[in-house]
Order: C-alpha cells, then structure tokens, then sequence
C-alpha cells in the first residue's frame, strides 16, 4: 500500500479539495483507495458526504480502537474515508511518548489488507505528530499557492526535515490557486525549476468550479470532466499515477 501525505504548514492553499480530488480519481482508475482525515476541520469528511465520525476520531490514537473500525464507504466506488472530528485537536498529547514509527505501521496495517492507496489529509501544523507521520510516508505532496508565505511555509517544512534523522522519503511541491493574470503566479508557474523541492509540473488554477465542490459535497471530477479546474485534477493525476508506479518499483528493488 502507497501512503501519501497532502500537507502545508500553511492552512488555506487547497490541500484538501486536491486530496479529495486525487483520492476519487485513484478510485476511479481501479484503485482502493482510503482517504484519511486528520484535520479537525473534518473538510474531506464533509466533502466525500460523511458525517463527523459517530465514534470520536481520536480513540484511534488514545484507546487503542481499530482504524478499521472507522473507515467508511463513500458513494463513489472503491473510495473510502476515515471521517474526522474535532476530538482530533488532542491528536497531539495522544501521540506523545510513542518512539518509532513501528506503532504507526502496526496501526495502518489492517487497512494494507484492502487498499491499493492510503492518502493522508494533514492538518496544517508542524507538532510532533506530524512530524512522525509525514516521516513514514512514501511522498508527501505539498500545495502551494505561487506567493511569497506561500513559498516560504514549504522551504519552512524543507529547513525543518533538513535537520532530522528521519524525515519524508520524498516531498513534491506543485502550484495550487494559480491566477495567471498575476505577474508572480505567472513567473512561478513557468520557473519551476527553481523551487527547492521537485514540483509536479501541473498546475491547479484558480476557480469558482473547485469552491462548488462544498455545495455539492462531491471531488469536482465525479461530477464534471470538463471546466479548466476538472480538465487539470485530470492531468494532476496522470503525473500522480506515474510517480506512484515510480514508487513502487522502487519500494520492489530496496526490498
């Protein structure tokens, strides 16, 4: 099973409209696919049309409840989620004390036996927790809006695993809410190169498509395939996909 991690430091760029729109399409391409929701926020829950989790989110961490127990099916096919709650802004004191990521892999472990693809929805903060958990990831992609403390919150996150031990296996970056009217967004977009991280090379623009998402509660491509937001989640996964199948050779030969 391929973690993924969709995660800034900053709150407010699209990580989860692109999570749940990467997750449906892995769906829909024929992989199981579980989303996870670890923002309070439970945005992915309420976008994939679940309720907050009957059974608080947190117990995962603090009783020890198996994640299985919580992971629901959606109404698009091979898409399941792992509803959040606000019980999850204790996730951190749960996480304390824990050493290793051996407990972190016990825990996933049941859900390996069933999914293709498990993608992380991050709240947006640096803690201990996730510092550990984006540690143990196979890639974690980080969405940026092409702005200054945009840019600054990932080179913040890059400086910040720079300086661990255990850090991501791999962190790509790409462009989210790209308005190419914009003289700044337009020389970030066309100078990816220069960003510290490898980026994906496309781009997701800014537009009023991907905000219906919320009135709908559906991922924008399940309902629309054409539209210059739908038309690039499409070519988002298609270099998503790639990189995936990248990642699992690899994972084959370092095994």
């Amino acid at each position: 099973m391929i973690t993924i991690a969709f995660y800034n430091l900053k709150g407010g760029v699209g990580k989860t409209t692109t999570a749940v729109n990467m997750a449906y399409m892995a769906a829909a391409a024929g992989k199981n696919t579980v989303l996870w929701d670890l923002d309070p926020q439970a945005a992915a829950t309420w976008l994939c049309q679940q309720e907050s989790a009957k059974t608080r989110a947190i117990k995962v961490f603090s009783k020890g409840k198996a994640v299985a127990d919580l992971e629901v099916a959606t109404p698009f096919p091979g898409l399941s989620v792992i509803p959040a709650d606000l019980s999850l802004r204790k996730m951190e004191k749960e996480f304390e004390g824990q050493s290793g990521n051996r407990w972190l892999k016990n825990l996933i472990k049941p859900l390996a036996d069933k999914n293709d693809i498990l993608i992380y929805d991050c709240a947006p903060s640096l803690s201990p927790a996730m510092e550990q958990l984006l540690s143990d990831v196979d890639i974690v992609l980080i969405p940026m809006i092409p702005s200054p403390l945009s840019i600054r919150a990932m080179e913040q996150v890059i400086t910040f695993f720079g300086d661990k031990k255990n850090s991501p296996q791999k962190i790509v970056g790409f462009f989210n809410q790209v308005d190419m009217r914009r003289n700044l967004h337009r020389q970030a977009a066309e100078n990816l190169k220069q960003m510290p991280v490898p980026m994906l090379k496309s781009w997701i623009p800014m537009n009023s498509a991907v905000e219906q998402m919320a009135l709908r509660q559906a991922p924008l491509t399940s309902y629309a395939s054409h539209g210059r937001a739908a038309l690039a989640y499409q070519e988002m996964w298609k270099e998503l996909a790639r990189l995936l199948r990248k990642t699992e050779r690899e994972a084959v030969v370092a095994s």
